[in-house]
């Protein structure tokens, strides 16, 4: 227990900052708050520490009377891979040590550049084997929290991974049959399903509602000058989303009529959120088309964009599933202090998941602290003290009747050496074979490049482009493939381009401006230019473990009521 916390999650747009009991059965939330993060803050590769995001904290942790001094950070980080493995059945002490022994196995990198931790999904016991989740943590992805902790002046009891977090927050609060869970953050959102308690799929999606606020900010409504904090505050009271993607603006008693600007935004607002839509529907049918006989139903939306007025309606009718947003979590308790109005709790869902059973990616940091207190204590040095010289007495006392059985030992072994002399010849050979073979895995190794992909990356061109997409130009090198494209319309642009995030083998995939040229039938014809990497290929194999996320244990939870969004 290490009493009261506060759980951080530094978003590229928003921090979260929830002040309540950690690692508690009932936990009480005394404190939250938000602020916009500095631009420029956040990247997978951590988080870069200046004097503004230094500033903003200290002010939001003197506005608000915070004296907790302790902190867990959730992170959301594309470079930390996770894989599921089996292994036999130890006790919980020895599972770290047989997992570092068989890294090599799980992630193809070097591992001295990560830390490896684990959640434990399922102890078989038929079988004698524990079914692990796995994850490799960047070291500097975790030195770079660990700055920003120090900077703040505050000290690290457990840092979490936000998929981990949701799978948390599920397990204690939803459903334990069958429970899918969406959460929509500023610039990505993660989908999770879990089925008997377990995880099923944890996929993330590279859309948020990022691009929505940003259509909202530029609302004549707001004024001027308009931060990211004022355009959430008018998605949360105002509808600046449209029911349908492809809808006319109707007029209702429920439309803005005294407020016209809104009205002007809400097609813009709604179709940014396209990819977003297109996403979810493409990993549920992924779902679904492996898991026969499975309806999805409804749908829990949490995040910063849970709270947006119109979005679980939009999400309802493009999706064919309820989706409500989560607003209540059973056994956690507020303070009476907290603002009801300023505080929405499916804001804060993975910053409260954080604090019930983190991943704690800081087995560096517990070893340093263990070897201060070895240190600072004469116990360990007097009882090993102790053992020398009471085993020195022993091997005086019996040294000769030890030697004569060793003796007679020796002259057994040996003859048994004599009798299986053939079994060295066979020894050597296998010797001589592995030598060779793993010579061949070696020189296969050096001559793979990732260009080897282009053949790949062109049949599912066949297969997935719109028919329309013509390649008027095409570089391919080691590094990925440039090409100049032509389509008959937006629309076949936007699909072009959200197949290509589909392909296998393809990593960061930029698109220059879209720009649209009449012929003389004024027929339109859009030109545009795309730009794919290979995806690394010793970071492949982890990237395709991420895939899923691994199971976890069955937990039951009592009938719970959930307000939605209407």
């Amino acid at each position: 227990m290490a009493g009261k916390v506060l759980s951080i999650e530094v978003g590229y747009s928003i921090t979260h900052v929830v002040e309540m009991d950690y690692e508690a059965k009932n936990p009480k939330i005394y404190n939250a708050f938000s602020f916009e993060t500095p631009p420029d803050v956040l990247s997978d590769e951590g988080v870069i520490v200046n004097d503004s995001l230094i500033a903003l904290m200290r002010q939001a942790m003197t506005q608000n009377g915070i004296r907790t001094t302790k902190a867990v950070f959730t992170i959301s980080s594309t470079r930390i891979a996770t894989r599921d493995v089996s292994i036999p059945l130890v006790k919980d002490n020895k599972i770290k040590q047989l997992l570092l022994a068989n890294s090599k196995e799980y992630f193809p990198v070097d591992l001295a550049q990560y830390e490896l931790v684990y959640r434990v999904v399922e102890r078989v016991k038929e079988e004698k084997q524990i079914k692990l989740s796995v994850f490799a943590v960047p070291r500097s992805l975790i030195e770079s929290y660990q700055n920003l902790a120090k900077a703040w002046g505050l000290t690290i009891v457990g840092m979490d991974y936000s998929g981990n977090s949701v799978y948390q927050v599920m397990q204690r609060t939803m459903e334990t049959d069958f429970c899918v869970t969406l959460r929509v953050d500023d610039s990505s959102s993660m989908i999770t399903i879990m089925k008997d308690g377990k995880v099923e799929l944890q996929r993330t999606i590279g859309y948020g509602i990022d691009e929505a606020v940003e259509v909202v900010r530029s609302c004549k409504v707001l004024g001027g000058n308009n931060t990211y904090t004022d355009a959430m505050s008018l998605m949360r009271k105002r509808t600046c989303l449209n029911r349908q993607l492809q809808m006319e603006t109707e007029s209702s008693p429920s439309d803005d009529v005294e407020e016209p600007a809104i009205m002007d935004i809400r097609d813009d607002a709604t179709r940014s959120l396209t990819m977003l839509i297109g996403n979810v529907s493409r990993v549920m049918d992924y779902y679904t088309s492996r898991n026969q006989g499975v309806t999805i139903e409804k749908m829990y939306v949490i995040g910063l964009g849970a709270d947006c007025s119109g979005l679980s309606k939009l999400l309802t009718n493009e999706l064919g599933i309820k989706a409500v947003s989560l607003q209540e979590l059973k056994n956690v308790n507020l303070n009476r202090s907290i603002n009801d109005e300023r505080f929405k709790v499916a804001e804060y869902m993975t910053c409260i998941g954080a604090t019930f059973a983190p991943l704690n990616f800081m087995f560096e940091a517990a070893k340093e602290k263990s070897g201060e207190k070895e240190g600072g204590s004469l116990f360990l040095p007097v009882v090993l003290f102790s053992a020398c010289v009471i085993t020195s007495v022993a091997l005086v006392l019996f040294g000769a009747v030890g030697n004569r059985m060793i003796e007679t030992e020796n002259i057994m072994l040996q003859a048994q050496i004599d009798a299986k002399r053939d079994v060295v010849e066979q020894y050597n050979e296998y010797l001589t074979k592995k030598m060779t073979r793993d010579g061949v895995v070696t020189m296969d190794a050096l001559t793979r490049e990732n260009n080897s992909e282009f053949l790949n990356f062109l049949s599912q061109m066949e297969e997935k482009m719109p028919s329309d997409l013509l390649i008027s130009s095409l570089v391919a090198n080691s590094e990925g493939i440039t090409m100049s494209v032509t389509t008959s319309s937006k629309e076949s642009a936007a699909e072009a381009i959200m197949q290509l995030r589909t392909f296998t083998g393809v990593g960061n995939i930029q698109c220059s401006g879209v720009s649209e040229e009449l012929d003389d039938n004024n027929i339109p014809t859009e030109y545009f230019d795309i730009t794919v990497n290979y995806f690394p290929a010793d970071m492949l194999e982890a990237a395709e473990g991420s895939e899923s996320e691994a199971p976890a244990a069955d937990t039951a939870t009592d009938e719970e009521e959930y307000s939605a969004e209407e």
